[in-house]
């Protein structure tokens, strides 16, 4: 059986520097979702952003956290305990569930603060689902680049 997750094993070849490739691009969408939110905050209006603003973003951070801090090799599970992939696959769906809660979070208070009583839609209300989706999109590239067995090494 193939140690690869795709078919396409020659596509896209990075040579042995895919998955630092990986963890560094991840880390530079990371720096640039939390970069556009401090953006709009520093382009909006004095008294425009509060709390409900911050929500998404910082929901979205823990969701990528808690799925990253999972290890590969529990969700698959051993014979001497059948309670850890449970576990671990519990754990998948709370990081993914505070992903998406903080994209809607985001979303909705785009719709409800920002479309319906303003026009034209302030800036900062587009840079949270920006920020959010990206959150996101580095939390995937991060669990693609990882593999199961070996750790991250950088040097």
């Amino acid at each position: 059986m193939s140690e690869r997750v795709f078919r396409c094993s020659g596509c896209c070849s990075l040579g042995g520097k895919g998955r630092l490739i990986g963890v560094y691009m991840a880390g530079a969408l990371f720096a640039l979702a939390w970069w556009f939110f401090v953006d709009g905050l520093c382009t909006s209006e004095p008294g425009l952003v509060g709390f409900e603003d911050w929500v998404g973003g910082i929901l979205a951070t823990l969701g990528m956290i808690v799925v990253n801090l999972i290890d590969k090799e529990a969700l698959r599970g051993t014979d001497y305990d059948d309670r850890v992939p449970w576990r671990a696959r519990l754990f998948l769906f709370i990081g993914f569930a505070l992903m998406a809660g903080g994209f809607a979070g985001s979303v909705t208070v785009l719709v409800v603060k920002y479309t319906t009583k303003m026009d034209p839609v302030p800036y900062v209300g587009i840079t949270d689902v920006v920020q959010t989706s990206l959150i996101m999109f580095s939390t995937a590239v991060l669990w693609l680049s990882q593999k199961d067995d070996d750790r991250l090494v950088l040097w």
